[in-house]
Parts: structure tokens; sequence; C-alpha cells
């Protein structure tokens, strides 16, 4: 079941409204991309970041063929999912295609720990080896990085303090206390905060500086009601946002317009 798109205010039409995480390549939208892309057209949604998760779909970001001026960030990489799922032989030739893939996107992700997931010590080891080489590509290129984190901050942070250097990127669906938080930031991260702003208490995330956060839908994450979640819901997210911190609309998607396109320069307006 799809959550209905929101309608755009006139008010808002000539804003530039842009999702900082999602999977428009997914099989899920296969048969409705067309309408897909009707909808972000009405709605006046300018830039996608596509996070990647395995060579199929990064080859489907680079087919995807918007009809009109849609600037899209591609971004490559093993998801720990996907680690979970595939031999070592397997993940060896993505690693091989993903190293040979660098000039076809604008960032590596997403990759990361999931022990959620990953419950046994040797899943979650394997997690680790296989984020652990990604970041060893990332430390070769100038390019921002996606990171998928799930109950795994504890380990996390440690791996990426290792590298001993400042990231660019973000934290996929961040939802943790302020301590991790300000580890992330820290290390040079964008947090990337997911749809369940608008189910949960989002006050003490949005206490923190208004130019460390962005906000994504991550379509098409299935919500709570098994509604899966268009892209258009970003619309719903920055006006909760911006109703949150008392500031107007504009403001809160002008400053996502901003921040995003400084971390993935092909966003940015000509």
């Amino acid at each position: 079941m799809f959550i209905p798109q929101p309608k755009t205010p006139e008010a808002n039409s000539k804003l530039r409204w842009m999702d900082a995480h999602c999977h428009l390549s997914d099989e899920a939208f296969d048969d409705d991309r067309q309408t897909i892309y009707q909808e972000l057209l009405a709605n006046h949604i300018t830039g996608l970041v596509l996070a990647g998760t395995e060579p199929k779909d990064w080859q489907k970001q680079t087919e995807l063929s918007p009809p009109f001026p849609l600037r899209i960030a591609r971004v490559f990489g093993m998801h720990p999912w996907w680690v979970d799922r595939y031999s070592d032989e397997d993940l060896h030739k993505a690693l091989s295609v993903l190293k040979n893939s660098l000039d076809d996107c604008q960032g590596l992700g997403e990759m990361g720990l999931d022990y959620f997931r990953a419950k046994n010590p040797e899943d979650r080891a394997r997690q680790r080896h296989w984020f652990e080489e990604q970041l060893k590509i990332a430390r070769t290129i100038d390019l921002p990085i996606v990171l998928h984190i799930v109950r795994a901050h504890h380990e996390a942070i440690p791996i990426l303090r290792k590298q001993r250097r400042t990231f660019r990127g973000t934290i996929h669906s961040f939802w943790a206390n302020a301590q991790t938080a300000q580890s992330y930031l820290d290390l040079g991260f964008l947090l990337s905060i997911p749809p369940r702003i608008l189910k949960e208490d989002p006050h003490k995330l949005l206490e923190l500086d208004p130019n460390s956060l962005v906000f994504e839908t991550d379509t098409p994450y299935v919500d709570a009601q098994n509604q899966t979640v268009r892209p258009t819901l970003i619309h719903e997210i920055l006006e909760f946002v911006a109703k949150a911190r008392g500031e107007d609309v504009s403001r809160t998607v002008s400053r996502q317009e901003q921040l995003l396109s400084d971390l993935f320069p092909i966003l940015k307006d000509d």
C-alpha cells in the first residue's frame, strides 16, 4: 500500500525540495516509476540522494532517466543486509566492481553495521570486515559516504575514529542520543533524520545545530502501518520540522537544499 502523495501548496511552488536518502531504483517502483517521476515534478522535488545497496542496484541507478531535470546524487555501496546474504567470493567481486565504478557515482554507501540483523559474533565480524574494506576505498577518493548503523554505534564510531580523519557524509536514519550524535558530528558527518520524526518526539534532535541535520524519506521504506513511503513525503517531513523549530518552511527547505548541495555538488542549481 502506498501513502497518498501530499499536495504542494502553491505558496511553496518555487522552493527546491530535496530528499537526503531514498531508493528510487528499488524494484518496488519498477512498475510505477513514471508515476513517481510525475509526483516529483508536481511537488517541485528537484534533487534526490540515491543510496546504493549492491551491484545490480548501482547499475539501475545509472539507468534511471527521469523525463525532467531531476538532479540525482548516485551513491554506490555494499549494504550490510546485502553483505549478510552473499558469499565472500561474491563480496570480493562486488568490491572490485565498486572500485571500477567510482566515476559513475557521487558518493559511497550505504555501508555500515546492522546489529539488529546480525545477531551472532561471526556475522557481526563479517559486517565489520566489509565495512572496513569499503572505508579503505573511501580513503582513496574525495567522495562523501553514507552510513547505515543500527544498534552498532558503539562499534562503528571507534572504527571511524581509527581512520584518523574527518569525513564528509551522512548517518542514514539517525535516531540516537545526544552523545552519539555529537560523536558523529565531531567526525564531520551530517545526521540524516528519518520519517520516524513524524511519529515520535523529535525535540532532542531538533535542539542540535540546524546545519548538522538533513531529512530523508528512505522511500520505499515501509512504515509501521505497512504503507510504502513515497518520495513526496519529504514535504510533510520538512513542514513538520519547520513548525517544530518555529521557522518559515522556506528557510527549512532552503537549508536542506544548501546542505545537500554542498555535500553533493551535482545537486546544485546551475
